[in-house]
């Protein structure tokens, strides 16, 4: 499991490795700088644990786990640098916007039930990106880096109800196909987003709790390489 400090700092010197001269021309068609686009979905679980009201005397409280899904659109820009005939490494920023407004949450405090709509709006990914050519237009990678998500609230009650900016980590999984004319192509890809614990307290009738959850998304697109 990577630490945030410690996998920040994995992207940035693997970053530094792509200042070197090409190794190899079977991955040139893979180099350079690239702007990409794409859409699909997300499925995302979300948990609470460990809640107590913050009331004279404290009370605890619970919460069921939140599954939801929602559509998903993603931009992005990256560069890869060819380390051999065969293998590339990449580092890729991408921002996923979605609205996932059905997510319900309920907190059970006793007999009485307090809810809540949440909901996640943009989505920042920093992630090195290592690929294997599986055919002359065919390039096979993975993802790892770092997260950033805005989780929005809104209590049922009307009352105000507090946004997060929480961290996580991202794993993936995605293959390009160049299309015809060299420069364009075809993307697929599934991401692994897992947030990091984070402790967090509400606005109204104040409760303190650990938040976490995950993602997976499956996204179809095309990119376009300045090479």
């Amino acid at each position: 499991m990577f630490t945030r400090s410690s996998t920040f700092l994995t992207i940035v010197l693997c970053f530094a490795t792509l200042s070197g001269e090409t190794a190899g021309a079977q991955t040139s068609k893979f180099e350079g700088f690239n702007l990409h686009t794409g859409l699909g979905g997300i499925s995302q679980t979300t948990f609470k644990s460990d809640m107590v009201l913050l009331s004279n005397p404290q009370v605890p409280v619970s919460s069921p786990d939140i599954l939801s899904s929602a559509p998903l659109l993603n931009v992005g820009a990256g560069f890869n640098k060819a380390v051999s005939d065969q293998f590339t490494l990449g580092l890729e920023f991408n921002l996923s916007a979605r609205d996932s407004k059905h997510i319900h949450s309920v907190n059970y405090v006793g007999p009485y039930a307090l809810g809540s709509m949440l909901w996640n709006t943009n989505q920042y990914t920093l992630s090195l990106s290592p690929g294997y050519l599986l055919a002359p237009d065919t390039l096979l990678y993975v993802k790892f880096g770092v997260l950033k998500v805005t989780t929005m609230c809104a209590n049922d009650n009307g009352q105000p109800c507090m946004s997060n900016h929480l961290s996580g980590q991202n794993f993936g999984l995605g293959i390009k196909q160049v299309l015809a004319g060299g420069q364009n192509y075809f993307y697929i890809e599934s991401n692994k987003n897992q947030l990091f614990t984070t402790r967090l307290t509400t606005v109204n009738t104040p409760v303190t709790y650990s938040l976490n959850g995950s993602t997976l998304n499956l996204v179809l697109g095309f990119g376009h390489h300045f090479n």
